[in-house]
């Protein structure tokens, strides 16, 4: 599976957890526990999205799982 979600990102680039977790017809806790093996690996990493919504940045508001996007580490 993890090879999967490389090759996704390989063709992406960048991609959300909602379009991954729909991809792969995955619970969004399993994706992320996937997620957190390929960051610690060195492959993707995790864009810090700032919430628009409440400019407050608390992450606690609904839109903060729409925001976690994560890219391909091209180094």
């Amino acid at each position: 599976m993890l090879t999967k979600i490389l090759n996704l990102f390989k063709e992406r680039k960048i991609i959300n957890l909602s379009d991954l977790s729909i991809h792969f017809k995955t619970d969004r806790s399993a994706m992320q526990g996937m997620l957190q093996q390929l960051i610690r690996k060195g492959y993707i990493e995790l864009l810090n999205a700032e919430c628009s919504t409440c400019s407050a940045n608390c992450k606690s508001c609904s839109f903060v799982e729409e925001k976690e996007y994560y890219r391909l580490n091209e180094d």
